[in-house]
């Protein structure tokens, strides 16, 4: 079943990854994680989404795009990486019940 529950409660966990990532080298492997987050956070922080929406979200970042090799770029890989980490925290929020 779909959880309904506002996506807003998603930011504290996002926040969290987003604090972890602070001590990381600045490289593009990370800077592509941090964006992810911080466009997953923009996402979660609007009034009418769902930890459903939000999930949607992450899984449709998610898709390969046409024309882009994302093998190739760090920064394409960070990012990936940056939407799986708010996907395992929805899952962990949707554990809590």
């Amino acid at each position: 079943m779909p959880d309904s529950r506002p996506a807003i409660e998603a930011i504290p966990l996002i926040k969290r990854r987003l604090a972890e990532l602070e001590d990381s080298p600045t490289d593009s492997v990370a800077s592509g994680r941090r964006a992810a987050l911080w466009r997953a956070q923009s996402e979660a922080a609007r009034l009418d989404r769902s930890v459903e929406d939000l999930r949607r979200y992450c899984l449709g970042m998610l898709r390969p795009r046409r024309f882009v090799k994302e093998e190739d770029s760090d920064y394409l890989l960070g990012y990936r990486e940056g939407f799986q980490l708010v996907l395992q925290e929805v899952r962990r929020l949707e554990s809590r019940g």
